[in-house]
């Protein structure tokens, strides 16, 4: 269903309805070059999707707007899995205020999936996962400007809750307060974060926690943990305290702990290819008492990671723009007492910025197959090679008892969709897409796999609208499913 441009997409969605309360529609699309209002909250009980269509060059934006008692409210609670694809979001009111939070989960076991999506500005959290047995993807996501004070700002944040995966593929992030995800207990039974770019980042970028399947593979954090440390924290380091971590290090992981969560599984790490760089002369002017962030600071997370660090890079990539920052104003700030940063000394009035960088860099074919390292958006042809090689698994450590693939998500879709399926013994895997006369029209996996569960993007971003029909033969299963690409 698309919604004309200057809509309240809020009542708009929420009243979607017939006289009896049953839902119209599911599947939004909103007009590129169009600009859209959300007063209040969508909080679906079905599977939801809002994606962008029209012949348009720029996203759809959603512009918060204020009750009459000049407060705003989260975009989305939803009760059901959410699906945002190719929407521009500012966190910016329509009276110069900030939203605190974008969504927050209403209830377990559901997905969250953000694509190529761009938000900035959002003050607190762009999602918050308070509720167990939940997933949350972002892909190709460019996100901004995330700041509240020296303790807020984070991208995904999860409170006292077993999160089932996390998917971080292929976004650039800057100007980050605090971290990209914040974890307090609970943990992931997945996690993985490939090839994105961070820039510019205070604190911790990843408080992965407690996780069995952990990957942190071809990215680059370039300029992040820059506040540096306090010597004060050096007795907490000595006594292994797990509880504040965020506070020197850059990534956070735990060892397996005994919580029925994770009863049976057994710890895999992966993580490789990455380059962490900071800049020695802002480390340079640190007083005595503050000392630079450490990727990892405990030997027992060193030996979980592995010893080979010879596939980490610290090396400055030279980006081809950026926003500044004055990293020592904001760190000195922080280092007087601890007090919040309310004024981040970081600029963002000289947009676009280019994330590319040379490439006689060591870093443009340091990435697994010899990709570049970070976010391949900014490199078009390198990243539409590495979509033709990429299946994710999302396998854990219970082994699926049969094959299975389930309807792909979002349905409608546009251009992009995902389709997971379950493989109960290693296989030769096929997986093709059929136009409506029964003719191949794409192969999306034709491989020896072993068993797992996985998932896959399709992208049909060069195919006419229409119905489709995915295949998936494996051992001496078959199925089909049917799918619509509506642009």
């Amino acid at each position: 269903q698309t919604i004309s441009a200057y809509t309240d997409i809020v009542n708009y969605i929420n009243g979607d309805t017939t006289d009896t309360g049953a839902r119209k529609n599911t599947s939004y699309v909103l007009y590129k070059d169009s600009l859209y209002f959300a007063l209040g909250t969508i909080q679906n009980n079905y599977n939801l999707s809002i994606t962008a269509g029209g012949s348009g060059s720029a996203k759809p934006q959603i512009l918060i707007l204020t009750d009459e008692s000049g407060n705003n409210a989260k975009l989305c609670v939803p009760h059901g899995n959410l699906n945002l694809e190719g929407i521009f979001i500012s966190g910016v009111d329509n009276s110069g205020k900030q939203l605190g939070d974008l969504i927050e989960t209403g209830t377990t076991n559901i997905r969250i999936s953000l694509k190529n999506c761009t938000i900035d500005s959002v003050k607190n959290r762009i999602v918050i996962d308070d509720q167990d047995s939940c997933s949350v993807f972002f892909e190709d996501c460019y996100i901004s400007n995330i700041a509240n004070s020296s303790h807020g700002g984070r991208v995904l944040d999860a409170r006292e809750t077993v999160i089932d995966s996390v998917s971080f593929i292929n976004n650039t992030f800057y100007n980050i307060m605090h971290d990209i995800i914040g974890r307090f207990s609970g943990g992931e039974k997945y996690f993985k974060f490939d090839h994105n770019t961070i820039y510019n980042l205070m604190r911790c970028p990843l408080r992965i926690d407690v996780c069995p399947d952990i990957i942190v593979t071809n990215n680059l954090f370039i300029q992040t943990g820059f506040v540096g440390y306090l010597t004060s924290w050096e007795p907490f380091i000595s006594a292994l305290d797990m509880g504040d971590r965020d506070e020197w290090t850059r990534v956070e992981i735990w060892p397996l702990d005994s919580s029925a969560a994770f009863t049976g599984y057994t710890q895999s790490i992966n993580f490789k290819n990455n380059n962490f760089w900071m800049d020695p002369a802002i480390i340079a002017q640190y007083p005595d008492t503050v000392h630079a962030y450490r990727t990892l600071d405990f030997d027992f997370e060193k030996q979980m990671v592995g010893t080979d660090t010879t596939t980490w890079l610290s090396e400055d990539v030279s980006f081809t723009s950026t926003p500044t920052c004055k990293y020592i104003e904001m760190a000195i700030e922080n280092w007087k007492d601890g007090s919040p940063q309310t004024n981040p000394g970081w600029t963002d009035n000289t947009r676009p910025y280019y994330f590319t960088y040379p490439t006689t860099k060591a870093s443009y074919t340091a990435a697994t197959g010899g990709f570049p390292l970070g976010d391949l958006n900014w490199w078009p042809e390198k990243k539409a090679q590495w979509i033709l090689t990429d299946v994710k698994s999302v396998s854990g450590a219970t082994l699926p008892a049969k094959y299975a693939i389930e309807q792909n998500f979002p349905n409608p879709f546009n251009p992009t969709t995902i389709i997971k399926y379950s493989i109960p013994k290693e296989s030769l895997v096929k997986i093709k897409i059929y136009n409506v006369l029964g003719k191949e029209v794409a192969t999306l996996v034709n491989s020896n796999q072993k068993a797992g569960e996985y998932n896959i993007t399709f992208n049909a971003a060069k195919m006419a609208s229409g119905v489709y029909f995915y295949n998936i033969s494996a051992g001496n299963f078959n199925s089909t499913k049917k799918m619509i690409l509506m642009k």
